[in-house]
């Protein structure tokens, strides 16, 4: 009896001396030295200047202050930055400026405004200064896809929350891509949503945005839909990978999908912007 006591108690008795010992290691990785590279953001929008915002990336663990040279680290200054369309050509200068609301920065600009004409191609060409390289990039200009609707639903018996449906009319003959974004209060606040979306799997012709019940009487609402192109669809998908994967650590890397291209190994974005926005006021 006695030996069968001690065979049912020695597996527990090795696992226990397994838990108590110190089985961590510190291992130390050696990362690779990390090339910076040049990143274009460029939004063509209807009405507006041709403008963009042209920076260098950091390593994960380079050092990133606010400091006094902060603008000269970041900001990549001197660079050529033509955009081409339409057999016309306009040069964007060296020059800031910015959107109020919500806040955008730009340090080229053009002097002409973008047109809104469907279907023109636009092409990116900037030669970086010291022999940095050369950066391109081609976008068409979408069609604009209108909100239709905004429903505002009180949820019962009380009707003291509510919540807003958006409606849009997509069309089906084309594949389509949006982004929808949803603020509340103003449009500079940290957005409720901001979310990419296709019509892959759309079975009807309308497509509906929602939020939950937590919205009150008096609340203000900026719905925000844009058609965006395939291009930006997966470059924002591949930025949400990126940033999912630095702060998981069993996460695989996930590289940046640009659509910008050179000599100068770029990251970044060359597009338009189409969007429509209806600010709505919760009541009942």
């Amino acid at each position: 009896m006695k030996i069968r006591i001690l065979k049912n108690i020695f597996p527990f008795a090795v696992l226990l001396l397994i838990a108590a010992c110190n089985l961590s290691k510190e291992v130390e990785i050696e990362l690779p030295d990390y090339e910076s590279q040049p990143v274009v953001e460029c939004y063509l929008e209807p009405g507006k200047p041709f403008r963009l915002l042209l920076t260098r990336s950091f390593g994960f663990f380079d050092p990133f202050g606010l400091d006094s040279n902060f603008f000269q680290n970041v900001l990549i200054q001197g660079a050529v930055v033509t955009i081409s369309y339409n057999s016309q050509t306009d040069t964007l200068y060296n020059t800031f400026s910015f959107d109020p609301s919500p806040l955008k920065l730009f340090n080229y600009t053009g002097q002409n405004i973008v047109p809104a004409t469907v279907g023109v191609e636009y092409t990116l060409n900037i030669v970086l200064p010291d022999n940095g390289g050369t950066i391109t990039g081609r976008t068409p200009m979408l069609p604009l896809v209108p909100i239709d609707s905004n429903v505002v639903e009180f949820l019962p018996p009380a009707d003291t929350i509510a919540r807003i449906l958006t409606y849009v009319t997509d069309d089906p003959n084309s594949e389509n891509y949006y982004r929808r974004i949803i603020n509340y209060y103003s449009l500079d606040s940290v957005p409720e949503q901001d979310f990419i979306a296709s019509d892959r799997f759309l079975t009807t012709p309308v497509l509906a945005f929602g939020t939950g019940y937590t919205l009150g009487e008096g609340d203000t609402v900026y719905n925000t839909v844009c058609h965006i192109t395939r291009d930006y669809y997966n470059f924002i998908e591949s930025v949400q990978l990126a940033i999912f994967g630095n702060i998981n650590p069993f996460a695989q890397p996930s590289p940046i999908k640009s659509n910008v291209t050179g000599t100068a190994n770029p990251l970044g974005i060359f597009t338009c912007l189409v969007y429509d926005r209806d600010t709505t006021v919760i009541v009942k």
